[in-house]
């Protein structure tokens, strides 16, 4: 990483120059995965016991056929696609090349005293190279005998720039500051990639994949732009009542090709210092009451007002949408408002109390078509999502002959309620009502014994459900057949959980003394679910320390007896998971976030001109508490919302340890 920043005043300090440049180089090699591709874990979890692990360290032999080395695993691929956990570390290769600039300016005109005008321009450009490399011998599911290659091009840019005049005008008892100004937002990103089985073996090249086998290519890229006015006044008195009010409107590429070619949203909002207006003792130092209105407007996805042709790289076809063509969308708007107040007392304690509602409107969903229309669904915006919560931050800070401590405690609480889904929308083919009651998401794992987000009127955005539970005969005693086999039985849904946590806690402490200064971090999750498939696998094929646990037990205490752990385990779970009723595991953890020492050199050492600082820092440092079989702050994927706190034979979290040395002059 690289950066460098520099501001000058000129022309009589009326102008000021600020501009910014960093250049960032990034190589990664062997990115990591989860789930069963590409993944060593499945081959080291699911190892045969009895087998000799150092037989399989050398992981690759000659093959005098080919005249390369291959793979060497003498145990089967299984339903998980297991290969040789060496190779998949050694010849399974997954990199990443990256180069990204960013460039800022802003040149500010100082007309008065009280009024400047200012323009600003930021760009943001990447380029990847993402590579994936599949030596002879890897497992014919994902290449050919000779191997395979995938390499991925990307490039992505954004640039932002405005220009606001700002106001800065007081008289007598009352200051007006306020602003107003216009920007525009342009957001392209473009990718190109070559995949396929290679001619000649472990030669990773574009021009020698074999284009009439298995080849994928594949083009793709987007260009966002919004274009945007805005405003904003703040009328002050005696720096103690605050009245703000904002104004926004907006111009977005997504709203192209419908009724609707902008959008605008307000914001209003008032503070009181009470502690100006009042006489508190002198203990109680300051008092600020706040209240704020806002609304917030954003457009929908790309293209979804005029949906264009899918091209499928498996099987080189372009197909039309499945979706009706719509063009009377609106953004999607989210209006709320809190109410908070600020204190602090005894000269070091600071207390900041915020509560806060939000209902979001005009949200995305599916509603079926008959199939007669030629399409599989249509576009309705509607929904009533509400959020409300409590964020709570509590202060220390003080300083004793030269010893400083900064303490700082944080708690928040949100709650999210889907009011509404969708009733009365009209079918855009026979203009009959349609309602929305439930919507059914993705299976939170690899198959259908994991549980799934269902989105229900009155329920929240993150509940889960099971569907299969143990059978129990009419005496209530659990079904076993004649060979000790515990049976399941599908039943309707039902709700075990939210994927949401109850709350959240943060306790930050940094002691300082004579240029060295000590940070750490401690954070804490209460309450959610999350699932482990990988629990269920290993317990399914009497991996894990818990089946250990119970066979050494004798077995599982079911109705008057004794049941062998294999009847057991092999009952609750499959091979591709546990069934959801009885892997979901509380997800509270508590942990050392981060730690950081930092000495700063004493300035006489540079002559007073420049000053020095040289620090350690380590993060995710160590888990205190966690009744989870693995991290649940992980996640499992980025882009979808619903499939986080899911462990499908995921990595264990990383612990980074960093260094840092920073110049001021």
């Amino acid at each position: 990483n690289f950066s460098a920043r520099n501001t000058t005043k000129f022309a009589g300090d009326k102008l000021i120059l600020d501009f910014g440049a960093s250049f960032i180089i990034q190589n990664d090699h062997n990115l990591v995965s989860q789930g069963s591709y590409f993944n060593p874990l499945p081959g080291l979890y699911l190892f045969p016991r009895g087998g000799n692990f150092d037989e399989v360290r050398l992981y690759e032999r000659w093959d005098p056929i080919n005249g390369v080395n291959t793979q060497y695993w003498p145990y089967s691929e299984g339903s998980h696609n297991i290969q040789n956990p060496y190779w998949v570390q050694n010849r399974n290769n997954r990199d990443m090349h990256k180069q990204r600039y960013m460039l800022n300016a802003s040149l500010q005109y100082n007309i008065t005293d009280w009024l400047n005008v200012v323009a600003r321009v930021r760009t943001d450009a990447s380029t990847y190279r993402q590579t994936t490399k599949y030596y002879a011998g890897t497992l014919t599911t994902f290449a050919g005998e000779n191997g395979g290659y995938k390499v991925d091009n990307m490039t992505d840019r954004s640039f932002y720039g405005d220009v606001i005049a700002n106001v800065d005008k007081t008289w007598g008892d009352f200051r007006l500051v306020a602003n107003v100004g216009g920007s525009i937002n342009d957001q392209r990103y473009y990718m190109s990639r070559a995949a396929g089985d290679l001619v000649i073996p472990n030669h990773f090249a574009a021009n020698n994949l074999n284009t009439s086998v298995n080849y994928k290519g594949n083009e793709e890229g987007w260009h966002d732009q919004t274009q945007s006015v805005f405003a904003s006044v703040e009328l002050g008195w005696r720096n103690a009542i605050f009245l703000t009010a904002t104004g926004r409107n907006d111009w977005a590429s997504q709203l192209a090709f419908t009724k609707s070619p902008s959008f605008f949203y307000p914001s209003v909002g008032l503070s009181v210092v009470v502690s100006e207006l009042a006489n508190f003792p002198k203990w109680f130092s300051f008092m600020k009451v706040r209240g704020s209105y806002s609304q917030v407007a954003t457009p929908f996805d790309r293209f979804l007002s005029n949906p264009s042709y899918k091209y499928n790289d498996q099987t080189h076809n372009w197909s039309k949408s499945e979706t009706y063509p719509a063009t009377d969308l609106k953004p999607e708007d989210t209006r709320s408002w809190e109410l908070g107040i600020n204190m602090r007392f005894f000269e070091s304690l600071s207390l900041d109390v915020t509560y806060y509602r939000s209902n979001t409107y005009h949200q995305t969903i599916y509603a079926p078509l008959s199939a007669a229309s030629g399409y599989k669904n249509f576009v309705a915006q509607t929904g009533n999502i509400q959020n409300q919560g409590v964020e709570l931050a509590l202060g220390y800070n003080n300083n004793w002959g030269g010893f400083g401590w900064d303490s700082g405690l944080t708690f928040t609480f949100n709650e999210n309620v889907i009011k509404e889904l969708a009733h009365g929308i009209p079918d855009p083919t026979t203009g009959v009502p349609v309602d929305v009651t439930e919507i059914n998401k993705d299976w939170l794992g690899a198959s259908n014994v994991a549980p799934r987000v269902i989105l229900r009127e009155g329920g929240s955005l993150s509940d889960v459900y099971a569907h299969h539970v143990i059978a129990h005969d009419l005496n209530g005693n659990v079904d076993v057949d004649n060979n000790g086999n515990i049976k399941m039985m599908s039943v309707e849904p039902f709700k075990v959980g939210s994927l949401a946590p109850k709350a959240n806690l943060g306790w930050s402490n940094t002691f300082s003394y004579a240029g060295v200064s000590l940070g750490v971090v401690l954070t804490a999750r209460i309450g959610g679910l999350v699932y482990s498939a990988t629990q269920g696998i290993l317990d399914y094929y009497g991996a894990s320390q818990v089946s250990a646990d119970m066979r050494d037990a004798g077995g599982i205490p079911v109705n008057y007896g004794l049941l062998p752990a294999e009847k057991y385990y092999t009952g609750i779970s499959t091979a591709q998971g546990g069934y959801a009723a009885y892997y979901m595991y509380d997800a509270t953890n508590i942990r050392l976030q981060e730690l950081t020492l930092n000495y700063t050199l004493p300035q006489k050492w540079f002559k007073d001109k420049m000053r020095m600082t040289v620090g350690f820092v380590a993060r995710n440092l160590a888990m205190i508490y966690c009744k989870a079989p693995f991290d649940p702050e992980l996640s499992a994927a980025t882009g979808n919302n619903y499939y986080q706190g899911v462990d499908y034979f995921m990595l264990p979290s990383t612990r980074n340890l960093g260094f840092n040395v920073k110049f001021q002059f």
